[in-house]
């Protein structure tokens, strides 16, 4: 499938890696614009741009999703959105330049909390088990069906980053199987409980 990968973080790039390497296709990567910080005025760039610049992919920055923007994606033709810790809710006219729809990686168990920072939530609730889920892109936050799940039992003893880390790993060969699959054929996502969101 040819696929337009959106993510920023460290977190996103080993789902970007394994994807590079499959026999899927990524037409484009999506990514939060460089930032300048420092007195130095230093142009600080994502880790998943230094990966895709690596891989010699497609580069798109944009500051907002506008008709622009949408245009140049229309143009590679994508089948799938893939987002990884994107950062940004997409809407309704760009969800419709994706044929097959769009995933999200996310690291909790949903409906379990949802938005920013789950692995951290979850790590302060004291929960006995999270995992990562792999999910339809929805117009709400975390909201779409589940297409696939992980749990990952919790010690006590684990900090955010190493979660992080462990989920990111996870998460990439999750979102590797349900792409095979959705290439195969329709998948059936199970949809959230909302009396269970956190």
């Amino acid at each position: 499938m040819r696929i337009l990968f959106a993510g920023s973080p460290e977190i996103a790039v080993p789902s970007l890696e394994l994807l590079a390497e499959s026999q899927h296709e990524i037409v484009g990567v999506l990514t939060n614009p460089d930032a300048v910080r420092g007195r130095g005025r230093n142009a600080c760039v994502t880790h998943v741009k230094e990966m895709a610049e690596e891989l010699d992919l497609h580069i798109i920055q944009p500051r907002k999703l506008d008709a622009a923007v949408r245009e140049e994606i229309a143009s590679l033709k994508p089948d799938i959105l893939v987002a990884v810790a994107y950062g940004k809710i997409f809407g309704p006219k760009f969800l419709s330049l994706f044929p097959k729809g769009g995933l999200n990686l996310h690291p909790s168990l949903l409906p379990k909390y949802r938005g920013c920072s789950p692995v951290n939530a979850a790590i302060l609730h004291g929960e006995a088990e999270t995992g990562v889920t792999i999910q339809r892109l929805a117009l709400a936050m975390d909201s779409g069906d589940i297409l696939k799940q992980e749990i990952y039992p919790l010690k006590g003893d684990e900090t955010a980053d190493r979660l992080l880390d462990t989920f990111s790993e996870i998460g990439a060969g999750l979102l590797l199987e349900t792409l095979d699959e959705l290439e195969k054929g329709p998948v059936q996502g199970l949809v959230q409980d909302e009396g269970q969101v956190t």
